[in-house]
């Protein structure tokens, strides 16, 4: 477990940075797309926080951000949401989702090489979920950043 607990540390991490992508979004601008084929910044953390939910929780997390119908790009890309959540609100569900994902892992810790059963599909390990968790994180942070030039926004120097 204790390589794992550095990975979720640095999943810790990971949601505080995009934490950070929502620090001065004006809330007109959360569910507003930078261009038609490019997702919003709510948007972006529903799909984060699906894949988290699904990886860690499986299926039945109640969350307004865990949406079927959001797990891929090509599956959302034509099919714009916009909740009634502000930015604000989005990210204290996107650490919510993560605070309950961490807690059921802890409650039930696995090794590292060990099949999580809510991966199975790919194959996925522990060490695998976490790893990728840990990116996919950063990867839509990155996004979200985008999307928030694209709006003409400033956004802090990190």
């Amino acid at each position: 477990m204790a390589n794992l607990d550095l990975l979720l540390k640095a999943l810790d991490s990971a949601v505080w940075e995009m934490g950070e992508g929502f620090k001065v979004l004006p809330d007109e601008d959360v569910w507003q797309r930078p261009h038609p084929r490019l997702l919003s910044v709510g948007e972006v953390a529903v799909h984060v926080a699906y894949w988290e939910a699904q990886s860690f929780l499986g299926e039945g997390f109640d969350s307004p951000l865990v949406q079927a119908e959001t797990p891929y790009y090509s599956s959302s890309v034509d099919k714009p949401i916009a909740l009634a959540l502000t930015g604000d609100q989005v990210y204290a569900e996107v650490k919510r989702v993560h605070e309950a994902c961490k807690a059921a892992f802890l409650a039930d810790p696995h090794d590292s090489e060990e099949l999580n059963a809510k991966r199975a599909e790919n194959q996925w390990t522990w060490g695998a979920t976490l790893e990728y968790q840990v990116f996919h994180f950063g990867y839509h942070t990155g996004q979200i950043y985008s999307a928030r030039h694209l709006l003409g926004h400033e956004t802090i120097d990190n």
